[in-house]
């Protein structure tokens, strides 16, 4: 998508004869040099639309019928990871081992496609497989083993800081998956009878943010281990808690609290939820993990506050075996109050009720009204995918969805089109508009957005890219910003591009204001047929919670 992008772009603004590409080595690269070559002879046969098509036609060709759809469709997924970050520049701290389960959804969704590739793969004719192999088994399950070491290093990491037993066990499967990386190239060099050895044997792990060649030699750095024959600090007993977001178990990893046990913990050391509501998801989740002597099971217990509170399971052991367990935490919210807007309590029990802590539950039971359609807010903060607004304006140029063009968003983009003429009357091109209506249940003293950006540089020194995102009636109604910086040398690019190359969009925040509980309408607005909105997320209390794609979208509600 990104390719038909740039190219399209270089077509209507009349670069049809030349078109220089960095393509690095061609033979991995089959499938995206064909893509280019194939738009270059005939571009009115595409758009955003119609890739999957062209990619099962593509497949069917060499392939087959009777797999093509399977294949494209894991070629499109893959093209779509693939596309978030490159890998070279993904470390353990590119996706968010804290916040919005990112990381496990990376990983589970790497996993996901390295199954349904590997089971193409057993499928598909014998004469066929190496092949298959090459263009996109091979990528797929190399792609997913890479994912599993790096955001494994940052889960270890995290897990050494809360002074997890398992964080050994994680080490371990790290290493494992390291060596498989290394069988994985020498599979490949075996297809074809050695046809392609070598391809794919150039070093990939270090390589870093800031340099641009692969090392002399893979390597694996930043292991974590802890000494499981020892028990953790007395005051706070060998179970540990953690929930979602929460850096409390990782603070009581560093403190020594009290020659007595501390029932329960307080302030910053108490395991906090994020808010549970009906617009944000249904179940969250708790971890109890063993964190001392390994040789010394711990048996616990937990219950709620509230009979509406529900969690699952409600009893267990952690061990030598089994030092961790996953707690799943619902409401039945049939149950719960009108407007009831508290803090309920999971209390855990453990070693025969020696310990207990509590973990605090911000629960809102607010609804929107019922002939409300739009994006309500949950866990203060709203997250929009820019296709999905709610009005257009209508007219000669107006918005449209570019699906499958975006990184952080899973339903595409929108921009200006038609392209040419979005580009001739600059009056009717930022006199177009999308609404997206939101709903707040409390006063925001000072809401912020954030707004994602799909990368690229000004084309046109007399058109450099606006936007504008601002509240229906407000004073700053229309007011339209450059989405890049000036560069410190004109014609060059901007200060922040490296970072940007690295992202794949540009990061853009914006002053809302104060707002009251109620519906609100955003509107986004831009200058050119060149900026595409892939996201936006509007942060109603504090800071912006961090994450590398932002928060998932949230629930859209219809009337």
């Amino acid at each position: 998508p990104k390719v038909f992008k740039e190219l399209s772009q270089a077509h209507e603004r009349g670069a049809d004869r030349i078109w220089v590409m960095n393509v690095g080595d061609i033979k991995p690269m089959e499938i995206p040099l064909s893509f280019s070559m194939d738009i270059a002879w005939n571009i009115s046969n595409f758009d955003f639309d119609k890739i999957p098509r062209y990619l099962e036609a593509l497949v069917a060709r060499d392939f087959g019928e009777e797999y093509a759809g399977e294949i494209a469709g894991a070629l499109l997924r893959h093209s779509h990871l693939v596309g978030m970050r490159k890998f070279e520049i993904t470390t353990p701290d590119t996706y968010s081992i804290l916040n919005y389960h990112e990381a496990e959804r990376i990983l589970l969704e790497w996993k996901t496609l390295a199954d349904k590739v590997l089971e193409i793969q057993e499928k598909i004719p014998e004469n066929l497989r190496d092949a298959l192999y090459h263009v996109l088994t091979y990528p797929v399950l190399a792609g997913y083993n890479y994912h599993l070491i790096v955001i494994g290093q940052g889960r270890n990491y995290q897990s050494a800081v809360e002074r997890r037993n398992s964080a050994n066990s994680l080490a371990r499967e790290i290493l494992e998956a390291f060596e498989e990386d290394y069988d994985l190239v020498l599979q490949y060099d075996k297809i074809a009878d050695g046809k392609w050895a070598g391809m794919m044997s150039t070093s990939k792990f270090d390589t870093g943010v800031e340099k641009w060649h692969p090392p002399s030699r893979d390597v694996l750095t930043n292991l974590s281990y802890v000494q499981q024959r020892q028990d953790f600090d007395y005051g706070f007993g060998n179970l540990g808690i953690y929930t979602e977001g929460s850096r409390s178990a990782a603070m009581q990893g560093r403190i020594c609290a009290s020659i007595d046990p501390v029932n329960p913990t307080k302030g910053s050391y108490s395991p906090k939820m994020p808010l549970m509501d009906p617009y944000g998801s249904q179940t969250r989740h708790i971890d109890l993990f063993h964190r001392g002597d390994y040789r010394k099971d711990i048996q616990w217990s937990c219950d709620t506050s509230d009979p509406w509170l529900k969690v699952s399971p409600t009893s267990g052991t952690l061990s030598k075996d089994q030092s961790e367990q996953r707690l799943n935490v619902s409401i039945d919210w049939s149950q719960v109050p009108k407007d009831f807007e508290n803090t309920t309590n999971v209390r855990v029990e453990w070693d025969l009720g020696s310990y207990f802590d509590l973990v605090n539950i911000p629960v809102r039971n607010k609804k929107v009204p019922k002939d409300f359609a739009g994006f309500p807010e949950t866990s203060n903060y709203i997250s929009i995918e820019g296709p999905h607004f709610q009005r257009s304006s209508q007219g000669n140029v107006s918005f449209k969805q570019l699906e499958y063009l975006g990184t952080r968003s899973e339903s595409g983009s929108i921009a200006l089109r038609p392209y040419t003429a979005a580009r001739k009357s600059s009056n009717v091109t930022q006199a177009a508009w999308v609404d997206y209506d939101i709903y707040i249940f409390n006063s925001s003293s000072q809401a912020n957005a954030t707004i994602f950006i799909n990368s690229g540089l000004d084309t046109d020194p007399d058109l450099p890219m606006k936007y504008s995102l601002s509240l229906a009636g407000s004073s700053k109604y229309a007011d339209f910003k450059r989405v890049l910086s000036d560069p410190e040398v004109p014609g060059d690019t901007p200060k922040d591009w490296r970072a940007t190359v690295a992202d794949h969009v540009w990061v853009r925040n914006v002053t809302i204001g104060k707002l009251s509980p109620g519906k609100h309408t955003l509107r986004w607005q831009v200058n050119s047929p060149e900026v595409y909105l892939e996201k936006i997320v509007f942060w109603l209390q504090g800071e912006p919670t961090q994450s590398y794609l932002g928060p998932p979208e949230t629930q859209r509600v219809e009337e």
